[in-house]
């Protein structure tokens, strides 16, 4: 259902100057990759599709600690500013992902074949 061994341990990118609220794209991410940030206590964006096996790349772009949360099962390790996590999953549906430290924060992902 989800990747395998998360990603590779998922390629835990840790991201340098980019560690506050407000930054532009991070340095390591590809220029046409799939960005989530994680700012001002929310996802943006709030809702994303893509495909079996893209990469995700969810940004930290504040100062608090976040973690992310996949379908109340899986979870990333805890991210804090500026890190950037990859995530990919490799079966088709509709996930939820959210952080155990800020409820508020929802992400809907809509994966297609």
């Amino acid at each position: 259902m989800f990747s395998h061994s998360f990603l590779a341990i998922v390629l835990f990118l840790m991201v340098a100057g980019c560690a506050s609220s407000g930054n532009s794209y991070p340095p390591d991410v590809p220029e046409k990759g799939t960005l989530v940030s994680q700012d001002d206590l929310a996802f943006s964006p709030k809702k994303l599709k893509v495909r079996v096996g893209e990469p995700i790349y969810f940004w930290n772009a504040e100062t608090s600690v976040h973690n992310l949360v996949f379908d109340k099962r899986e979870r990333s390790p805890n991210m804090e500013a500026g890190d950037v996590f990859v995530w990919s999953f490799d079966t088709p549906g509709e996930y939820i992902v959210t952080c155990d430290y800020h409820p508020q924060m929802r992400l809907q992902i809509t994966v297609k074949p």
